[in-house]
C-alpha cells in the first residue's frame, strides 16, 4: 500500500490513471512504497539512483542541482 498518495518532492497527486502509467517511479523503504512523478524522477534521476535523495524521507522539495552548486 502507498504510504504517500502523491509525489513527495512536488506534492503532485497520484491519480487512479497513474497506477497503470509507467512514468511514476517507485521507491521502497522501511515505511512502505513511495511513488515519485515522472517530471521529478527525470529532474533528479542522478540523486535518486545514487542514493543521495531518499523520497521516503523527504518532507519538502529539494533545491535544484544548479542551486546547490552555486
Amino acid at each position: 500500500m502507498d504510504t504517500i498518495l502523491g509525489c513527495p518532492l512536488c506534492t503532485r497527486p497520484r491519480t487512479a490513471a497513474d497506477i497503470h502509467d509507467l512514468s511514476w517511479s517507485s521507491h521502497h523503504g522501511p515505511g512502505g512504497v513511495v511513488y515519485v512523478c515522472g517530471p521529478c524522477t527525470r529532474a533528479r534521476l542522478v540523486d535518486l539512483e545514487c542514493g543521495l535523495l531518499d523520497p521516503a524521507r523527504e518532507a519538502a522539495p529539494v533545491p535544484d542541482r544548479t542551486a546547490r552548486a552555486a
